[in-house]
């Protein structure tokens, strides 16, 4: 089999959000044993740093006065590489920042560029490669409206959803955009429709980390749906729920019921015959 790499490389998975990170994890998480020899993935496990540090992005993104916490937590996440030897990946969907339809968010990712140069500047003298993931822009944005309907609260329709979203952005101007602040030499890349396993996701970029084929193909597959989006008639009634602006103590049970539980708020055309 292929020898593994020596040290020193830093890759850093940046998402973005609903293009299979979540699945990523778990295949990465069930296949540590075979992957350690090649490759040390940090993934956003409870408590961890790689969890602080993409909270922290998605926030600062939102309110600039908090980059001393988006420092601090890099700080934190950046001894977990600096101190042992080896090839990293960290992977953290929100990297890029908040994602559309989250606090009046309607551009992609407009402080990228800002969370960029901060990673640069507190992994020095490392000097990281970002990857990134895309979709189907039509797909991907179905997708986020369902997201952001669960997690972050958001009121409109989706037909709204795509109004306001309309003058976003192409994944071809995020990609000169990253290009531009960090070159060509240091950005990837991926489109989530070239992945060819389902059960086996993110081979590409763990073939970007270096990781050889021959060892990919041993990993065991993943099975089931990651983060599955809501039905219909479950989005629909939690939707509403939000239109309420109930105290986050109270969504919680509800938004959890609705997730458990979705065949409950099933529309008729939902409902097998």
């Amino acid at each position: 089999m292929t020898a593994a790499p020596q040290n020193g490389r830093l890759v850093i998975h940046m998402g973005v959000q609903k293009t299979g990170s979540t699945a990523f994890h778990h295949f990465v998480n069930q296949n540590r044993e075979v992957l350690d020899p090649y490759l040390q993935v940090l993934t956003p496990a409870k408590a961890s740093p790689t969890r602080a540090a993409g909270r922290m992005a998605g926030l600062f993104s939102l309110d600039p006065t908090l980059e001393p916490d988006f420092t601090s937590a890099l700080r934190d996440l950046r001894e977990s590489v600096l101190n042992e030897a080896g090839n990293y990946l960290i992977s953290h969907e929100n990297l890029p920042g908040a994602m559309l339809g989250r606090d009046g968010v309607v551009t992609l990712y407009p402080q990228l560029e800002k969370l960029l140069a901060i990673l640069d500047r507190e992994f020095a003298p490392l000097q990281p490669s970002y990857v990134f993931y895309t979709r189907s822009m039509a797909r991907w944005k179905k997708s986020v409206h369902n997201q952001a309907v669960k997690s972050d609260r958001y009121k409109a329709t989706l037909e709204t959803f795509l109004q306001e979203t309309a003058n976003c952005g192409s994944w071809d101007t995020l990609k000169s955009r990253v290009e531009g602040a960090v070159g060509t030499a240091r950005s990837a890349f991926f489109a989530l429709e070239d992945e060819a396993d389902a059960e086996r996701p993110g081979r590409q970029l763990l073939r970007h980390c270096g990781v050889p084929q021959a060892v990919i193909e041993t990993m065991e597959p993943v099975r089931g749906a990651r983060n599955p989006s809501l039905s219909a008639g479950a989005l629909e009634f939690l939707r509403l729920v939000n239109e309420l602006d109930l105290p986050r103590s109270a969504r919680r049970p509800v938004a959890q019921l609705v997730r458990e539980n979705p065949a409950l708020f099933a529309s008729p055309t939902e409902v097998p015959s």
